[in-house]
């Protein structure tokens, strides 16, 4: 664990000082910089403390699927091919007819229970496989940037 106010490594436990309001774990040299927070005490009778272990962050980021960069006109032509509104697609998946207009002018990108529905009314797939990035950890503890996992799509002209 690092202190949160220098970014050295913490020997031990740390210490939970206030900071202007905040809670921060910080170092023994910085601990002078807040007030020290009390540790609570147990004010009811046969209650015990339970400490929640928190997970270890995983370097390893993972993306199965990724939407297809035409969903929205793969969505207006199956709609028109059997002659429904907007309106009329918006009622069979249960959604709002603005949502289905955003989502046919690709002003937004729908959650993956819409994508679902609209996948599951058409009988198309609307998803592909998202290819695999490698992502090179040479140096010692660092971790992945944005820039390390982005694959970036050039603009068809």
């Amino acid at each position: 664990m690092d202190c949160e106010i220098c970014g050295k490594p913490i020997k031990g436990k740390g210490f939970k000082v206030i900071v202007e309001g905040s809670e921060v774990t910080v170092c023994y040299a910085c601990k002078s910089y807040g007030v020290e927070k009390p540790i609570s005490k147990i004010s009811q009778p046969g209650v015990s403390k339970v400490l929640i272990k928190r997970k270890k962050q995983s370097t390893n980021i993972e993306f199965s699927e990724e939407l297809l960069e035409n969903y929205n006109l793969i969505i207006k032509r199956e709609r028109e091919k059997r002659g429904w509104s907007q309106d009329v697609l918006a009622k069979k998946i249960q959604e709002k007819a603005s949502l289905i207009r955003k989502i046919e002018n690709a002003e937004i990108t729908p959650e993956p229970e819409v994508i679902e529905k609209i996948e599951r009314l058409f009988n198309i797939k609307l998803r592909e496989k998202a290819p695999e990035v490698k992502v090179n950890l040479k140096k010692i503890n660092l971790t992945p940037t944005l820039g390390d996992v982005v694959v970036i799509k050039k603009k068809k002209r």
